[in-house]
C-alpha cells in the first residue's frame, strides 16, 4: 500500500496488540483500518508514541490523498472536532483513517482539555493515552 501523504510504500509495524500500516522513514504517517482505533490499548497507544518521536519526512498536505485500500479512493478531510485544531483524513468508502505525523497526541490534547466532543474511536484512545501517562513504564 502506499502512503496517502508522501506516496512512499507502507510497512507494517506492530504497536502494542495491534498492526497497522505506517510511513517509517517517510512522512510518519499511520494509517487505521476501520475501527481499529477503537481498540487502541494503553499498550498500542504507548507503541505509537514512540513510533511519532521518530524524525520524518514532509509531505504536501494540500494535495488530495488516495485511500491505501481503495483504489483511486480520494479521502475526505474533516476537522477532529469544532476548534478547528487538528484535521484527520478518512476514507468514506471502507471507513479507514489516516492520522499525519503527531496528529494522534493532538487529539489526545483535545479530548483532555475538553475540547472535543469526540467519536468512540478517540474517547479509545485517549482512555490508552491517560492510562500510559498515570503509569509510567506499565505500557
Amino acid at each position: 500500500m502506499k502512503c496517502p501523504a508522501c506516496k512512499r510504500m507502507l510497512r507494517e509495524k506492530t504497536a502494542g496488540d495491534i498492526t497497522l500500516d505506517m510511513c517509517y522513514g517517510g512522512c510518519g504517517g499511520v494509517w487505521f483500518d476501520a475501527n481499529e482505533l477503537d481498540h487502541v490499548s494503553p499498550r498500542a497507544a504507548g507503541a505509537l508514541h514512540s513510533i511519532w518521536q521518530l524524525a520524518s519526512r514532509a509531505d504536501d498536505s494540500n494535495a488530495p490523498r488516495e485511500c491505501p485500500r481503495c483504489p483511486e479512493q480520494v479521502l475526505d478531510r474533516k476537522w477532529f472536532s469544532d476548534s478547528l485544531k487538528v484535521e484527520i483524513d478518512q476514507c468514506p468508502k471502507c471507513g479507514g483513517i489516516w492520522l499525519d505525523d503527531g496528529e494522534f497526541t493532538k487529539i489526545h490534547e483535545e479530548i483532555k482539555r475538553g475540547r472535543a466532543k469526540s467519536p468512540p474511536w478517540a474517547l479509545a484512545m485517549d482512555e490508552a493515552l491517560t492510562f500510559i501517562e498515570d503509569h509510567p513504564g506499565e505500557s
